[in-house]
């Protein structure tokens, strides 16, 4: 066999087997590769319920907070209307009681008024007539 046949029968099965060697190594990577993948699966699958299970309490606790704020929403509405019963109540304690009670004090008021200028015009003249009948020294007598 001439030696150029030679060589590339050397240099064919060099390449044979880098090429070999490359699909031993392509393939132990992709070995890796899916034993990581069923890891990551075997992971997944067991995640998947708990998952599941945090969005039924999620919903869960969603309904309760919609159930509160329905709760929260009446008790404004029954604030609202207590308020203005109060108000209304007030209105008419000011309207029935207080008004009157600043009349009657401002009756009062002017009784008191009356009655002190008339007392002071009785005693001021009771005390002119006692004092004329009692000038002159002992003439009372």
């Amino acid at each position: 066999m001439p030696t150029v046949v030679q060589i590339c029968i050397v240099v064919a099965t060099l390449a044979l087997v880098a090429v070999a060697i490359v699909l031993i190594r392509a393939i132990t990577q992709l070995r890796s590769t899916m034993a990581q993948l069923e890891r990551s699966m075997a992971q997944l699958e067991s995640t998947i319920p708990e998952i599941e299970r945090t969005v039924i309490e999620a919903r869960g606790v969603l309904d309760t907070l919609s159930q509160v704020a329905g709760r929260v929403d009446g008790l404004t509405k029954e604030f609202a209307t207590t308020g203005s019963k109060l108000a209304r109540a007030s209105s008419l304690v000011v309207g029935e009681v207080v008004e009157p009670a600043l009349q009657i004090a401002a009756l009062v008021k002017g009784v008191r008024a009356g009655a002190s200028a008339l007392a002071g015009t009785f005693f001021k003249h009771r005390g002119a007539d006692t004092a004329a009948s009692h000038k002159g020294g002992n003439h009372h007598e």
